[in-house]
Parts: structure tokens; C-alpha cells; sequence
């Protein structure tokens, strides 16, 4: 009888480990969304995939909503090979945007992740010049309100915005990935 019970608690953590299974109803309809819209495989991997990129954002007093290749009555591309989610999300500390494009030719999805942070301008400032003592990352450009800095061979960003008494960052990443 123990080694049942063990069996079956052990069976429970397995599936308790996959991320999709787990979330809540309005997370789930999210990420389903994004497949269908993009066309995706609707496996659990897939869905795993769209949730990873989100799922952070999915915090206290969130809401999101979407644009696609039909968002628009007049949409040319809604037939496209190639399909486009937008996802903005909202919650009490930013506003995330993810874009995704799927290349369904090429069974790639392109997918760009921008974090916008607001704070007080002196933080902002703190942070920028951490940033900009960092040997990782490239300055890429400078003026009095803002500068960004490129993480040195990858597709991430960072912009440091200052307008006194408030400041912004903005964390953008990017990535390329094989849909199976």
C-alpha cells in the first residue's frame, strides 16, 4: 500500500511539472490563442514554449490583449503563410509586449520580448551607469534623455530613459526558434 501511494504521489508531481497543465483558465486562453492564431502545432510543447515567454508577466492584476494578421477589416495578410501575434500584457509593475511571427515555410518562430519598468529617474540613472560599466554590453547610442546598450552577441537591448522626475527602462529581447 506505501508503494502505491508513493507511486502515486510520485505520478502526480510528474504531471504537476508541466507549466501549461497548471496555469489558470485566463492564462491558458492566452497561450491558446497565440497557437491558433499563429497556426501552430498544438502540442504541449508548443503551448510550454508561448507560456515560457509569458508566463512571468501573469502576476497580480493582470490583463492582456492581442492584435493579429485579422485584427484589421481591411487586412490584406490575414491568409498569409506567415502569421503575426502581439501580445501586450499589463500588470501593477510594467507593460510587456511579445511579438511573435511564424515563418510556417521555414518552421520558425520569431519572437521579440519588450519589458517597459517605470521608476524615479534617479534609479534610472543608477542603473544606466551600471550598464554602462559593463564590459557585456555595447553602447549603441547616447544623447541627453536616453542611451542603449546591445548585449554583445545576442538579440537583447537595453534603453535607459530619463525625464526627470521619472525615468524608464526598457528590456528588449529577441529570439529565433525551430518549430517541430
Amino acid at each position: 500500500m506505501k508503494k502505491l501511494i508513493l507511486i502515486v504521489l510520485l505520478m502526480h508531481n510528474l504531471f504537476a511539472l508541466d507549466s501549461v497543465s497548471s496555469i489558470s483558465k485566463e492564462q491558458k486562453k492566452v497561450v491558446t490563442r497565440v497557437v491558433e492564431v499563429l497556426g501552430l502545432p498544438s502540442t504541449k510543447q508548443t503551448k510550454e514554449l508561448v507560456f515560457n515567454k509569458l508566463g512571468s508577466f501573469f502576476t497580480k492584476n493582470w490583463s492582456a490583449h492581442w492584435t493579429t494578421n485579422t485584427t484589421g477589416a481591411n487586412s490584406k495578410i490575414k491568409n498569409s503563410k506567415t502569421q503575426i501575434c502581439d501580445v501586450t500584457i499589463y500588470n501593477n509593475n510594467r507593460v510587456v509586449n511579445c511579438t511573435f511571427v511564424y515563418f510556417k515555410k521555414e518552421k520558425q518562430l520569431f519572437i521579440t520580448l519588450k519589458q517597459y519598468i517605470e521608476a524615479e529617474s534617479n534609479l534610472v540613472l543608477d542603473l544606466y551607469k551600471k550598464r554602462k560599466n559593463d564590459s557585456k554590453y555595447s553602447l549603441e547610442n547616447e544623447t541627453d534623455n536616453y542611451a542603449y546598450f546591445q548585449e554583445k552577441g545576442y538579440m537583447s537591448y537595453e534603453t535607459y530613459h530619463i525625464k526627470s522626475p521619472v525615468g524608464m527602462v526598457v528590456y528588449e529581447s529577441s529570439y529565433i526558434l525551430n518549430i517541430k
